[in-house]
């Protein structure tokens, strides 16, 4: 027999997956409300009841309508004289008006005329007894108001409550709807609110004009004093600062103007004096000018004036023609006669003569160009003293100018706003708002008495009741299913327990004749799997039987399953037994079936009540295994029974002791698989006694009954077993309840199955 260690290296093979929370998704909660189908429908049925008892019960009251539209087209005729093809209102002053119908200002006038506050409709008898008393004191201690309206108080919230005001499909039109016992009524009140707000609004109209009139002209009083008053001040301002304007300037900036002018053509006039000066003497200084520097400085300054004049001037130019022209003759002669000769001599000597008359009439000219620069330069500095006052007085204008434009600014500002708002009295004197009623809304269909009573949205009512009754019981379904937390489908034990699942549904037994007078007797429900062969039953232990095969066993030999559930009753000796029958009939192998339940041996009773001996001798003697088991006819199997006078107070301490360990080692070499039927995990502590010896486990849990909860418990109590339960049985399922959760797979599915 392997050792603990041994054990731990199976676990550590087959370690177990922590499970995960269980997905509550749309899927879900459709199986939920198929198989709970009943629920959402009595939730609808009690919706439609409260609906019609509504209907019955509520009273049905006459409604009247007047409709108003909205036009300001007249207004604007007035001020345009023309209508223009553009929105009359905009949105905003169509919802102020959708408001300020239903407002006091409209309702307390209505009220008031119509005497409703003495109507038993609006205003109810007073309230008064213990019962209003203890309620009024429960009000006041949760804070609540409890202020004692007046009955004119409590009139106007009634009508405010029968009122509708909504727009209609066209913007500018509103409908004023009123609900009321008698349709006179209804019609009456209906057209006494449009009148009075017609009125309301007019009135307010010609209030909200006259106080504007009044106001715009005690203000153009007063704009027109302090427009008067800032001219005024103007005028004195600019007469005591001598502050004459003239074109688009003040005088003093004329005048400045001009003398800078003056100024810089007098500046301009001394340096060309000075230049002519300048050259005249350069030129004394050189001597005779040729003719060729003449013509240049008389071509450049033809615009001078006295420099041309004296440049060019007859007497010099004829004086130096004769100096040229003799100058010429003598350097002829001498290249003939020598410069000694007489004839040499004498046109040096004229020469002399001319030349001499040249400086004269150029020193002439240089006095005359002196003098001229003299003046230039008088008039300059003159014209520069001038400018120099000015600025001086300039100056001081211009700080008092600062404070012209400053009286200026205000002045222009006071006239354009009192412009501004003698043009806006004008016009509402042209308007003569206060002698032409002119609306901006009028009546375009009145209320009338209608003989038809009106159900408050009967179809939205119904619907809704309809709606609510669903939702209720649908969500008692889902509710009732989450608050449940059982187990119902293979896939949500997966998501749970992360361990392979299988669904068994409930089966009842068999009848068997007995008598050729027709007497049956009920078939044992550990033998089902062979009065039901083709069954959903049989075929879902032939499933766990795959996968039990395919586990892999601790030792040689047989297999040891064991079968375990988290409490009793779960249905585990039935699928024991079954699973049992089914691997000795289908596959022909050698099994034995264990009951090892020593404390309630349900397996026994129903398999061997006459058994005399059983598992307790064998435990003490293994070798008389084969004469202590009992071969079922039907099936061929092997069962151990447990035959006990009383229940052991050690049971678990037998089941995992070494005479366990011995028996089970001698059943290995007779059989294929030994099944063996335990006690309840959370009941006693036999599985962890005897889970050593056992190579795989089946969990069994009945469906719709044992808790996740339970589940999940069970397994972490006897954790070491974890890693090999190779199955978990979902039993005695209910089949009307599965065709309902698998309606998705069809009638194909079902219907391939034989009980």
């Amino acid at each position: 027999m392997n050792t603990e260690d041994d054990n731990f290296d199976f676990q550590s093979e087959h370690s177990y997956s922590p499970p995960t929370s269980p997905a509550i998704g749309l899927t879900e909660v459709l199986e939920v409300l198929r198989r709970k189908w009943r629920l959402p429908v009595v939730g609808c049925l009690i919706g439609l009841t409260l609906a019609v008892g509504y209907f019955l019960s509520a009273p049905a009251p006459y409604k009247s309508s007047v409709r108003l539209l909205l036009d300001r087209s007249m207004n604007r005729y007035l001020a345009t004289n023309k209508f223009v093809d553009q929105p009359t209102l905009d949105e905003a002053d169509i919802g102020s008006q959708v408001y300020l119908l239903s407002s006091d200002s409209v309702i307390i006038p209505v009220v008031r005329s119509l005497d409703l506050t003495h109507d038993s409709e609006f205003v109810g008898p007073a309230k008064s007894g213990r019962l209003h008393s203890l309620s009024s004191a429960i009000k006041r201690f949760m804070g609540w108001s409890t202020t004692v309206n007046t009955p004119e108080r409590l009139a106007v919230e009634a009508v405010i409550k029968h009122l509708t005001i909504y727009r209609e499909d066209v913007a500018n039109v509103i409908n004023v709807t009123f609900e009321s016992e008698d349709p006179n009524k209804a019609a009456k009140i209906a057209n006494a609110i449009a009148d009075t707000y017609l009125a309301t609004t007019l009135d307010s109209r010609l209030r909200s004009t006259k106080i504007v009139s009044n106001w715009l002209e005690d203000r153009l009083k007063e704009l027109r004093t302090q427009t008067l008053d800032a001219d005024r001040a103007l005028q004195d301002y600019k007469v005591a600062h001598n502050l004459v304007s003239y074109g688009k300037g003040a005088l003093d900036s004329q005048q400045l103007l001009n003398l800078n002018t003056q100024l810089t053509n007098a500046r301009i006039a001394t340096v060309e004096a000075k230049a002519r000066l300048d050259r005249i003497k350069k030129m004394g200084v050189e001597g005779i000018l040729d003719f060729a520097t003449t013509e240049a400085l008389g071509n450049v300054n033809k615009a001078g004036g006295p420099i041309n004049y004296a440049l060019n001037n007859t007497d010099i130019m004829r004086l130096r023609e004769q100096y040229r022209s003799l100058a010429a003759k003598a350097k002829e002669l001498e290249a003939h006669v020598g410069p000694t000769h007489l004839v040499v001599l004498k046109l040096h000597e004229r020469m002399d003569e001319l030349h001499k008359s040249i400086e004269e009439e150029e020193k002439r000219i240089a006095d005359s160009y002196a003098s001229e620069y003299q003046i230039a330069a008088a008039r300059e500095n003159e014209v520069a003293a001038n400018l120099t006052q000015l600025v001086g007085k300039t100056e001081a204008t211009n700080q008092a100018q600062v404070t012209m434009r400053e009286l200026e600014s205000s002045a222009d500002t006071l006239r354009n706003l009192y412009n501004g708002f003698l043009q806006k009295f004008k016009e509402i004197n042209t308007l003569q708002t206060e002698t032409i009623p002119v609306q901006n809304a009028r009546i375009i269909t009145r209320a009338v008495p209608t003989q038809q009573r009106s159900y408050k949205k009967s179809a939205v009512v119904l619907a809704g009741s309809l709606v609510l009754g669903l939702f209720f019981g649908a969500g008692i379904a889902v509710g009732g299913e989450l608050a449940a937390g059982v187990f119902r489908t293979p896939k949500l034990v997966e998501q749970v327990t992360g361990i392979h699942c299988v669904v068994l549904p409930m089966i009842s037994a068999k009848q068997e004749k007995t008598h050729w007078l027709g007497r049956k007797r009920a078939l044992p429900l550990e033998e089902f799997v062979l009065d039901a062969p083709y069954s959903r039953f049989a075929e879902a232990l032939r499933h766990v039987k795959t996968v039990v095969a395919a586990a892999p066993p601790l030792a040689q030999g047989a297999k040891v399953i064991g079968v375990v559930s988290s409490v009793a009753k779960e249905g585990k000796t039935t699928v024991a037994a079954n699973l049992a029958a089914l691997m000795t009939a289908s596959s022909e192998a050698r099994t034995l079936i264990i009951d090892a339940d020593l404390h309630l041996r349900r397996l026994t009773t129903n398999l061997a009540p006459d058994a005399r001996e059983g598992l307790i001798q064998a435990l003490d003697d293994p070798t008389r295994l084969p004469s202590l088991v009992r071969k079922m006819e039907r099936s061929g199997m092997d069962f151990l029974p447990s035959v006990l006078p009383i229940r052991l107070s050690n049971a678990a301490d037998l089941l995992g002791s070494p005479k366990m360990e011995k028996l089970l080692l001698a059943a290995r070499k007779n059989y294929d698989y030994i099944i063996v039927e335990i006690a309840p995990i959370m009941s006693v502590v036999d599985v962890k006694m005897i889970e050593r010896f056992i190579d795989n486990f089946v969990f069994v849990v009945e469906w719709g009954k044992t808790k996740r909860r339970l589940v999940l418990e069970a397994l972490s109590e006897a954790e070491t077993i974890r890693g090999r339960v190779v199955s978990v049985v979902l039993n005695k399922a209910d089949p009307a309840a599965l065709r309902s959760l698998e309606s998705y797979k069809g009638a194909r599915f079902n219907d391939y199955y034989q009980e």
